[in-house]
């Protein structure tokens, strides 16, 4: 059984606790996602807020056709969306979200930020697009049919995506790898 799905059942028949596990355990993804949308850690801090919101005063139904992970990030996606909209702001890199090292040698912490700022710099030249199916499927393990639903597209066309969003990447690595070498 979904957890999340769980814990929202218990949240809407009164178990006030259950929304603050829903908060716990999905802030910290949903945030990191909204952040890549906006470019703003204030303002993704505010659409996530705004999000579990929603799910406290308009207590939506959860329909149960896909995970309440799933389900959670669709709702925040469109509240991004309407947020930018309203400040008519249509592309945001995603730069500086995550990091990824793990703690090892001195020589290792500076190799692996040196690939993680390059990935970052490379994924801040893609398309808007791009950049979201790429976070969802490998920063967030969503499968490419979660991600369709979180997108509003279909599997089909989210395939597509995926991979032209792979390519791309690929293309501004190599980019950056080639114009580093002649420097």
């Amino acid at each position: 059984m979904d957890q999340g799905a769980d814990s929202y059942r218990r949240f809407l028949a009164g178990d006030e606790g259950a929304l603050g596990e829903l908060v716990t355990a999905y802030r910290p993804g949903l945030r990191a996602y909204l952040y890549g949308m906006v470019r703003d850690w204030e303002t993704a801090d505010d659409l996530t807020q705004e999000t579990f919101v929603k799910l406290c005063l308009k207590k939506p139904r959860d329909k149960g056709t896909a995970s309440f992970k799933t389900w959670l990030f669709t709702i925040g996606r469109r509240t991004a969306l309407d947020h930018l909209r309203r400040q008519k702001i249509r592309t945001v890199p995603l730069d500086d979200c995550f990091d990824l090292s793990a703690g090892d040698t001195p020589e290792t912490e500076i190799l692996r930020k040196q690939a993680t700022d390059r990935l970052y710099k490379a994924l801040a030249q893609l398309q808007p697009q791009h950049r979201q199916i790429l976070y969802l499927v490998y920063f967030e393990s969503f499968t490419p049919a979660e991600a369709a639903r979180i997108l509003g597209k279909s599997s089909r066309n989210t395939s597509a995506l995926l991979y032209r969003a792979k390519q791309a990447l690929r293309r501004e690595l190599q980019e950056e790898v080639f114009f580093d070498e002649d420097r």
